[in-house]
């Protein structure tokens, strides 16, 4: 007995050229989000293949892939790194998230071009004029100076990812580290190794950055400890010394997990040696310029990487013609991978 078939012919990009009287090729590169197709054209051509009932041939999408793969992709534009960060964006961490993600771009035959809303006379409207007439649609945002930032910008146009949590409003599609995830990968490695009197010192601007993801995961997995220690929140660096001191002599911790890898400087100057009285392991291998984390026991984050993940999604995103405010924003989470280092010893 014969499966039934389908008494519909599929519905083609010729069909939809033909009833709105226009190129087959406009059609396709409409539907594919091209930048150099007018936005009144696309959305024409979107309303009228909806109205026709076109939906993507599985088959040719995969062999299109199939081919693509298969050779180097030709150019097909330009994306725009979005920076808003007062020169913060030259962070290592935010270095190497450009870096992946040009590479990843490159491979998909597009090239990158920085532009930076801090610029003198930059407004919201000038930027998305100059990328309309760089035929630019593709948009991936650097984090932000501070958490809890709103960008008023004309998303309608656009495709875009950002990363991490600070930018608050909109709700963009975000690749980030998977922060909670690697705290916990921390706390169970320090745990492995005897430690029981695990204490977390962090600034309260990573934590809110991180959407507080560090300190969830921390009191999550320190609930089921015997001894629980305070939390270290500490608000300006010049504190931080002083504070260190005062938090360590109440709750003496046998380790640390450190936001950030000063702490070592802290804990030398304090008269503490790493890791004969105290282990240390920091969250974000890699951040800073000019500090040498190289000895220290950790996440790194493998920024680069999740750099290529973002500029895969955004591309993935023009393909599929997807542009504006999602709404029901994905959150990718790239785990990292522990680093030994020499902080942390075992003490069973």
């Amino acid at each position: 007995m014969k499966a039934a078939q389908n008494s519909l012919p599929r519905v083609t990009h010729k069909d939809i050229a033909r009833k709105m009287g226009v190129h087959r090729t406009t059609v396709s590169m409409a539907l594919r989000g091209h930048p150099g197709i007018p936005p009144e054209t696309r959305e024409r051509v979107e309303k009228l293949a909806a109205e026709m009932g076109y939906a993507p041939d599985p088959m040719l999408s995969a062999l299109s892939a199939y081919r693509s793969s298969r050779r180097p992709a030709a150019f097909q534009g330009t994306l725009a790194w979005i920076v808003n960060s007062s020169g913060n964006h030259s962070l290592r961490q935010w270095k190497s998230y450009r870096d992946g993600a040009e590479a990843s771009a490159r491979r998909h035959g597009f090239s990158m071009e920085t532009l930076d809303m801090n610029t003198p006379d930059m407004t919201p409207a000038r930027l998305a004029k100059m990328l309309r007439a760089r035929s630019i649609s593709g948009l991936l945002l650097c984090p932000q100076p501070r958490a809890r930032i709103t960008l008023d910008f004309p998303w309608e146009d656009f495709s875009a990812v950002t990363f991490g949590y600070t930018l608050a409003q909109p709700c963009l599609h975000t690749v980030v580290p998977a922060q909670y995830r690697n705290l916990t990968r921390i706390m169970r490695e320090l745990l492995r190794r005897g430690y029981r009197r695990i204490g977390l010192a962090l600034h309260d601007k990573h934590n809110a950055r991180t959407d507080h993801n560090y300190l969830g995961a921390w009191y999550a997995e320190s609930h089921f400890l015997a001894s629980r220690i305070e939390p270290l929140l500490f608000d300006t660096w010049p504190d931080y010394r002083k504070q260190l001191e005062v938090w360590l002599r109440k709750w003496r911790p046998d380790a640390i997990i450190s936001g950030a890898p000063q702490i070592m400087t802290h804990l030398d100057n304090i008269g503490m040696a790493v890791p004969e009285d105290v282990a240390v392991a920091c969250t974000t291998l890699g951040f800073f310029e000019g500090n040498d984390d190289s000895a220290i026991a950790g996440i790194n984050e493998e920024s680069g990487y999740v750099g290529e993940v973002a500029a895969d999604f955004l591309v993935a995103m023009m393909q599929r013609g997807e542009r504006g405010i999602p709404g029901n924003p994905q959150r990718i989470h790239v785990e990292g991978t522990w680093f030994e280092g020499k902080t942390v010893r075992p003490l069973s």
